[in-house]
């Protein structure tokens, strides 16, 4: 742990779903049809025999996040098998990468300004759905849908860094920022869920993982729960993994913390070293847009008072939008009527 001077310490590790048409390593389209178990075939269903083939988009659209966040990007990509016995990977196995990230050493500013280390960025596949009709605890069966296994995720590992629910809330907020800036993430039909590391100070930093944590909101009301919960038993806490059940609105134990380890990492020998060129990345900042930290800059140039800069900036449509009206009319004109007139019509 870096930093044991906050009261409560939080990292975070970010799944997030790329806004591919086909899965990581098949041709099965990522979102269509809803019937379970109709958008596979033998490569996502890991039978023997079927062999994965990389989707070049999927890694674009990684390698276009690593740049956004300031990572050093690897020279080459290489995927390990993560190896475990679930039911939601047939294979008992996910793609995924352990050795070596795509992106490591990274950062990303908050609203007022700190940075936040970001460890690493990689690639992997998303496992199925698992359905518990009776809730995660309750159930005495489990339904499983393959449709989403093999789905291009990146994960972005967070620095302990985060020291309150309130920052992680907004380090998820720039973070959608960056995605919605890139266009390699829809916000309506993408997936976007977290594992949260979290410890306090009266536990002695007892470290409590919680698992599969999806959508925005969820993230949030799960770490403001977790904090008060450990504030309030910090006497009992153990280091363990736990699961967030969005209903009740709780986290409740799974496991005691597993360790990298216990998965058994090795080299997936189905799929080829695959080299990043200093050729391709400068292709891929050809193209990619001016983000929002860039954006308000811009527009703090422009006589923009800071906060208005922000708010124009922080939806992608809206900053492209200002600066053609900018040039038509003032400038200050142009921001006092598209942040309060038009964002209040629109809603």
């Amino acid at each position: 742990m870096k930093n044991f001077t906050s009261d409560v310490i939080i990292g975070l590790e970010v799944h997030i779903e790329l806004n591919t048409k086909t899965k990581l390593f098949c041709s099965c389209p990522t979102h269509g049809s809803e019937e379970p178990n109709t958008r596979t075939c033998p490569i996502c269903l890991g039978m023997p025999g079927s062999k994965p083939v990389l989707n070049k988009k999927a890694v674009e659209f990684a390698l276009k996040l690593c740049l956004a966040l300031n990572c050093e990007t690897s020279p080459e990509l290489i995927f390990s098998r993560k190896s475990y016995f679930y039911p939601d990977m047939s294979k008992n196995y996910q793609i995924s990468q352990y050795e070596i990230p795509l992106g490591k050493n990274g950062k990303l500013r908050l609203s007022h300004g700190k940075e936040i280390g970001i460890t690493r960025v990689h690639m992997e596949e998303d496992p199925a759905s698992l359905v518990h009709p009776s809730g995660l605890k309750e159930s005495a069966y489990v339904l499983v849908d393959y449709n989403r296994s093999g789905n291009p995720l990146v994960e972005i590992v967070t620095e302990p860094e985060l020291q309150s629910p309130d920052e992680a809330r907004d380090f998820m907020k720039q973070l959608i920022g960056v995605l919605n800036y890139l266009e390699i993430f829809d916000i309506n039909e993408g997936i976007i869920k977290a594992d949260a590391n979290i410890s306090i100070r009266e536990s002695g930093y007892k470290r409590v993982e919680i698992k599969n944590i999806t959508g925005f909101r969820e993230i949030e009301r799960a770490l403001f729960y977790e904090v008060k919960r450990q504030k309030e038993e910090a006497h009992k806490i153990e280091q363990e993994t736990r699961a967030w059940d969005s209903e009740k609105g709780i986290t409740f134990s799974l496991r005691k913390k597993e360790t990298e380890e216990d998965y058994g990492y090795i080299i997936d020998t189905d799929l080829t070293l695959v080299e990043i060129t200093d050729k391709w990345i400068r292709e891929i900042k050809k193209v990619m847009p001016e983000l929002a930290q860039e954006k308000i800059k811009k527009f703090i140039g422009m006589d923009i008072k800071r906060d208005d800069a922000e708010v124009l900036a922080s939806d992608k449509f809206l900053a492209n939008m200002f600066e053609k009206v900018a040039e038509e009319i003032n400038p200050l004109l142009a921001a006092k009527w598209l942040r309060r007139e038009l964002v209040r019509v629109l809603k």
